[in-house]
């Protein structure tokens, strides 16, 4: 335990020291390409890139909560079957959990926003942490935050083409390094260089080019105030939508004029939709809701549908635990818990190939996958096989109609499990992206993961799905004996 902690501290340390020194680097390469810039400390300058990440990051997280989004998460990741069957078929719970990681994602955000918003001139803007926290803790009027309206789609705007111009900045300034470090190396007697010299001089006009337009040259309050006005929406938002299913989020307080723009599901109430016409139609095919779902919605609406809150709040206890972090916060009969998520997904995704493949199944394959399982599933896994092969009986056509019977049970398996499983190792590349790239844009929940598979489930699956492997693998070599 303690030798994990210290290993962890020294990721973080090491991690931290990659950004110092990647952070000073690109601060010598500016300087380098156009000269030093003006010594005004109101401009974001080095922290631009910092800065962009957060943009781009609030962005993605902007665009996650649009109508159409939440249309397609309740459709597709929250209906699919290997979410049913292995983590939870309560679309409180996982609602409850797609909250609270969009919350995690909004906080990251805000640490930034705050450190930040210490160096504004404007004194709103310089107590931005504060009045974030008060915020939270107190009611949140939706009229004053409108998530569909012009001015906050411009806003988004601005911090698009701001986050893209930092961007390009930072590649630009890559390439330059690069024909920089080749023209040193091309400098020897009898070899022209006037091409790299050309290029050179263009990659330096594109660094001067993007570093007036990019958050570079942005002050501290332009920067500050675009994100914590989105920010802001951002957190109305999600308490206006997960607020039925979350206790512990804000209380919010929609006017009667605002409530009569709002429609729900016909029934649910935790999407508010702006266009309800446009979802009606599908409503009806969406299947049943909790009865606590069913129960608040009645609460919460009335008999024409409309939100009935106008001049009212929607009061909530806060009682619910934030201490944990949701990766944290996996119940201890899960994968998650055990620490076997990625190491899970690979054995399940390495299954499906071998399932696909068109050539048969070779030995090192199903080595590789067996030396894989933990010991106690290596023990599942023979046991199964034993009791298989005991009931084995090769009929005339030296086993065809078995391994044919095998596949289809298998298909029908890997078809619900594979997919949790590549969503779970999109989980994990896209916030290890996050960590190098200033514009990525998760789309993957933990939700939809096996981090929140039950672990007994999933055990199970993988050894039905390694026992079909086996059927196959020793029918089919039967019928290649039986061929020859």
């Amino acid at each position: 335990m303690h030798q994990n902690q210290h290993t962890n501290r020294w990721r973080v340390g090491s991690h931290a020291a990659r950004i110092v020194e990647s952070m000073a680097w690109l601060s010598a390469a500016v300087d380098k390409a156009c000269g030093p810039f003006s010594p005004n400390k109101s401009t974001l300058q080095i922290l631009a890139f910092e800065a962009a990440k957060t943009m781009s990051r609030l962005v993605a997280l902007y665009k996650s909560l649009s109508d159409d989004e939440l249309f397609k998460l309740r459709k597709g990741p929250m209906k699919s079957l290997g979410v049913a069957f292995l983590n939870s078929m309560d679309e409180s719970y996982l609602l409850g959990l797609v909250c609270k990681e969009k919350l995690e994602d909004l906080g990251h955000a805000v640490v930034v926003v705050s450190r930040l918003s210490k160096q504004c001139i404007d004194d709103e803007l310089n107590r931005f942490e504060i009045a974030y926290h008060n915020k939270k803790q107190g009611i949140i009027d939706v009229g004053n935050v409108d998530f569909n309206s012009r001015n906050v789609g411009k806003a988004i705007e601005k911090m698009e083409k701001y986050a893209n111009a930092t961007s390009a900045l930072h590649g630009s300034l890559v390439a330059l390094n690069e024909l920089e470090v080749s023209e040193k190396k091309m400098q020897k007697p009898n070899i022209n260089i006037d091409y790299f010299n050309e290029e050179i001089n263009f990659q330096r006009k594109q660094v001067l080019h993007f570093r007036q337009i990019s958050l570079w040259s942005q002050t501290f309050d332009t920067s500050v105030g675009l994100m914590a006005r989105i920010v802001f929406v951002i957190y109305a938002r999600i308490c206006t939508i997960f607020g039925p299913f979350v206790p512990s989020l804000t209380c919010i307080y929609i006017p009667k004029r605002k409530a009569l723009h709002m429609k729900v599901y016909p029934e649910t109430s935790y999407c508010l939709l702006v266009d309800k016409e446009k979802y009606t139609e599908h409503a009806s095919k969406s299947g049943p809701i909790m009865k606590a779902s069913r129960t608040k919605q009645r609460a919460t609406r009335s008999h024409s549908g409309q939100l009935c809150l106008s001049g009212s709040i929607m009061k909530a206890s806060r009682t619910e635990p934030k201490n944990k972090s949701l990766i944290q916060s996996a119940p201890g009969n899960t994968v998650g818990a055990a620490g076997l998520a990625l190491h899970y997904a690979n054995i399940i995704v390495m299954a499906e190939s071998c399932f696909h493949s068109t050539t048969s199944i070779s030995n090192e394959s199903r080595e590789n996958m067996y030396e894989m399982l933990p010991i106690s599933l290596k023990h599942d896994l023979r046991r199964k096989l034993k009791g298989h092969l005991s009931k084995d009986v090769e009929g005339s056509d030296g086993g065809q109609g078995l391994a044919q019977g095998c596949k289809e049970a298998l298909g029908e398996i890997i078809g619900w499990l594979a997919p949790v499983a590549h969503e779970t190792l999109r989980w994990q590349q896209e916030r290890d992206s996050q960590q190098q790239k200033l514009d990525s844009e998760p789309t993957a929940l933990l939700m939809q993961t096996l981090h929140f598979s039950d672990l007994e489930k999933t055990e199970a699956a993988i050894v039905e799905v390694l026992v079909g492997l086996s059927c196959i693998y020793r029918y089919e070599g039967r019928r290649e004996r039986h061929d020859g």
